[in-house]
């Protein structure tokens, strides 16, 4: 038997059991060095093979999306400098791959390209001017790296990455895009999954 957590404002948790991973579009699971079958790759390494999208609690600051490099634990984030976690880790899982696009966007233009567009939410920044983080990525070095993109302020929407310990910035990036199947009744934002 599975069990779902409900997130809601990041910080209250409830549990949902008999639920299934195909009821809903997108899912986070636990991770653990080993990449779900249903994970959804979402950047590259240096040699071009899949990075993952990852999801790391950093206490007092909320939740951030970092880089999951297939067989290691620790996950780099941008969060006010860069913070490295190897414990409460999610990593993003559908069974609706098909369902996702990448939508090239700039620090100003970003509210504009995604009106009617589902950005996938990945996080949420408690500190500061405190909003929602969507997935977002960028080729930097050869890499394409996997961060947030910090949506809440009007024309001034960077996305934010860790690269080699220092946090980037970027004005000119791609937001994750989920085409949302319209028999789904449940808010996908929301989920995660345990085992």
């Amino acid at each position: 038997m599975k069990s779902f957590s409900i997130i809601i404002s990041g910080i209250i948790l409830f549990t949902l059991n008999d639920a299934k991973c195909q009821d809903v579009d997108y899912y986070w699971r636990d991770y653990n060095g080993v990449v779900p079958f249903d994970a959804f790759p979402g950047g590259t390494d240096i040699n071009g093979n899949d990075t993952y999208i990852g999801q790391v609690y950093v206490h007092g600051h909320g939740l951030f999306i970092g880089q999951i490099i297939p067989g290691t634990t620790q996950v780099d984030v941008a969060c006010y400098g860069v913070k490295k976690r190897d414990y409460i880790v999610k990593i993003l899982c559908t069974q609706h791959k098909d369902n996702f696009s990448w939508l090239s966007t700039t620090w100003t233009s970003f509210h504009v390209d995604t009106i009617n567009k589902h950005a996938v939410v990945g996080g949420y920044d408690h500190v500061g001017n405190k909003g929602a983080l969507n997935i977002g990525r960028v080729m930097h070095q050869g890499i394409l790296k996997i961060g947030q993109v910090a949506s809440f302020r009007v024309e001034q929407v960077y996305f934010y990455f860790a690269h080699k310990n220092r946090m980037e910035k970027a004005k000119a990036f791609e937001v994750l895009i989920y085409d949302k199947n319209e028999g789904s009744l449940i808010n996908p934002r929301t989920f995660i999954v345990t085992e």
